[in-house]
């Protein structure tokens, strides 16, 4: 329970490793993995009756805090990945400020990365969070992700909006192909070039060494991918930094019952607005704000 409670997300081998040195005994992994579960059990609650819970707690919250915006599709039950009793999938927008600061956007509880899953959450993220014109959304290049964004009744083709990938999933689909990995720095240094000179350089010195590798590369759209072409609509977010972040942040709580996963998430983001709106107001009262009329 001690270990538990400090976190949630703490290994299996080490309750084990606990629980040989504490009392000279080697318990089983499954024995262990119970134990576990039992302590979640114990400090966050059921599972089975978390998401009975769940209806009720996200009507609270949307009855008292006024803009709150909730939907809740029902499905039996049987990703970030959450580890506990129960698996499913936690999808989520991270965003970044003018002061680089990470902070999410919006996130959604589904069963797994399917089409319609992706399409449930972005089409709610369109509606509710980012209807304006002329985002940049970057990805990976799942397949369920670009048929949800090409879906046209989910509103991300009008306004107009952006979609393009992380430089390291093209990486990494590249080594799954070609399996060179002198040829994979050579296609993100095309990535992160600046110019058009030198990405067609780098193109060119996959040209020399590996024609499929070259036709490999430009079956996918340049502008998708490389700096050189995006007209800057990416802000130079190359790689996936922005949501590994915050899955460190939220590693523990995707180990958690439904209920108090999303209440951990409130709490957590509650703090942060919170404080971020404390420097801010002291930012205004010490005049370090600038605005351009």
């Amino acid at each position: 329970m001690e270990l538990v409670n400090r976190d949630a997300s703490l290994k299996v081998k080490v309750i084990i490793a606990h629980v040989a040195e504490k009392y000279m005994y080697i318990i089983s992994y499954k024995k262990a993995c119970i134990a576990k579960c039992k302590a979640i059990e114990s400090l966050y609650g059921n599972w089975e009756t978390s998401y009975n819970d769940l209806p009720q707690w996200i009507l609270v919250m949307k009855t008292y805090l006024p803009g709150t915006i909730i939907e809740l599709q029902s499905l039996p039950v049987d990703g970030t990945w959450l580890y506990g009793k129960y698996r499913g999938t936690l999808l989520m927008t991270v965003a970044q400020d003018g002061n680089g600061n990470i902070f999410p956007v919006a996130f959604t509880l589904v069963e797994s990365e399917t089409k319609e899953a992706w399409s449930f959450f972005l089409k709610n993220l369109r509606i509710h969070v980012t209807p304006q014109a002329n985002l940049c959304l970057i990805s990976d290049r799942h397949e369920s992700i670009k048929s949800a964004y090409n879906n046209t009744e989910n509103g991300w083709q009008y306004p107009p909006s952006s979609h393009v990938y992380w430089i390291r999933h093209i990486a990494q689909n590249f080594m799954r192909e070609i399996k060179d990995k002198d040829m994979r720095k050579i296609v993100v240094n095309m990535g992160y070039a600046l110019t058009e000179a030198k990405f067609n350089y780098y193109r060119g010195e996959i040209r020399r060494i590996n024609n499929d590798a070259l036709s490999w590369i430009d079956n996918i759209s340049w502008e998708k991918w490389a700096r050189a072409f995006d007209r800057g609509q990416r802000w130079g977010h190359m790689i996936t930094n922005l949501a590994e972040a915050m899955n460190s942040v939220l590693k523990e709580t995707q180990n958690l019952p439904i209920t108090a996963l999303v209440k951990s998430m409130y709490y957590r983001l509650r703090s942060l607005f919170g404080r971020r709106g404390h420097q801010w107001t002291k930012m205004l009262a010490s005049g370090q704000v600038f605005t351009d009329n």
